[in-house]
């Protein structure tokens, strides 16, 4: 029997004008194109960037705890900024809260976690990321 999680399956219909919902009970949700109203729309780069600012989130919390920090409070803000002309896909901003932790040792959790970040990992060449204390 296998030590890996199971697979996380997610159906899409419709493309960037359509949803997106998980196989199971959950998550359901529908795109909205940018428009007057709302500029920013709902695309799917705000589900990369919550997934990414998720996955973050917990390695910021897994090393600050590691490290003998609280791990209370800790937020993760992603901005995501397509680029579909660029040299590479996404723009990518991480704002990191790291409540009652110095710059210096901060920016030390920071690094460590984006070494261990499955999202980190998985864009490293790919996407132009900066990565900020908040």
């Amino acid at each position: 029997m296998s030590s890996l999680p199971p697979f996380a399956e997610t159906i899409s219909q419709g493309g960037r004008a359509g949803s997106v919902e998980t196989s199971e009970e959950g998550f359901n949700l529908h795109f909205k194109p940018p428009s007057v109203t709302n500029p920013q729309g709902l695309t799917p780069e705000h589900l990369f960037g919550a997934a990414w600012a998720a996955c973050f989130n917990g390695a910021v919390k897994y090393i600050a705890k590691e490290s003998g920090h609280a791990d209370d409070g800790i937020t993760v803000e992603a901005r995501v900024q397509l680029q579909p002309n660029g040299p590479k896909p996404f723009v990518v901003e991480l704002l990191v809260s790291i409540p009652g932790l110095d710059e210096e040792k901060a920016g030390q959790v920071l690094a460590k976690a984006h070494a261990i970040c499955a999202y980190s990992k998985a864009t490293k060449g790919n996407v132009d990321v900066t990565i900020a204390l908040d």
